[in-house]
């Protein structure tokens, strides 16, 4: 998709709020890990929208607005963690790093194909996977949403099913990301 359809006033707010709600979370979390501060990253990530929306005519692709998100992202949590003055605190040149970077982007990229592959389940099977991610026990599930254990049971693994086939071509990447949590 081009991203003048998607910044379009004519098509206007609609587009920019799915463009909005595909890349947020993803975002927030990305932030998140350089300011380790949940309420300065929402703050950056917002204002990184801003930017984005002020700047929509310079963009010609979803890749190179997308690209636009997560730099100015990185550079203003960079900017935030020198003013703040936090570098005793932190390893603030190990942050600057590509690497750091190129990491954190990949690993976000994962949490994205996840979420998307979540948004594709069922309801009933999103809202049991979303429960069992958020630590609820398959009894305590069921009791949420007035079903048996077996049921919960059942739609678990129908959703894992559907996840794993819509991952299929990701597992490689996936298997690298989790190797790469476990040495940190």
């Amino acid at each position: 998709m081009d991203s003048n359809q998607l910044f379009d006033i004519k098509k206007g707010v609609n587009t920019f709020k799915i463009f909005f709600e595909s890349f947020y979370s993803s975002l927030c979390l990305f932030a998140n890990k350089y300011l380790k501060d949940q309420d300065a990253s929402l703050d950056i990530v917002q204002d990184a929208f801003v930017a984005i929306w002020n700047k929509k005519n310079d963009f010609h692709s979803i890749d190179s607005a997308k690209s636009y998100l997560f730099k100015y992202v990185k550079n203003r949590c960079l900017n935030y963690l020198r003013d703040q003055n936090q570098r005793k605190r932190i390893d603030y040149e190990q942050l600057k790093t590509e690497v750091f970077f190129r990491d954190n982007l990949i690993e976000e990229e994962i949490y994205q194909k996840l979420y998307d592959a979540l948004q594709n389940l069922p309801p009933q099977g999103k809202k049991v996977i979303e429960l069992s991610l958020d630590g609820l026990k398959n009894h305590e599930i069921a009791d949420e949403l007035s079903i048996s254990v077996n049921t919960v049971k059942t739609i678990k693994l129908r959703a894992f099913k559907g996840i794993r086939e819509e991952l299929k071509e990701n597992v490689f990447v996936l298997f690298l990301l989790l190797c790469n949590r476990g040495n940190k």
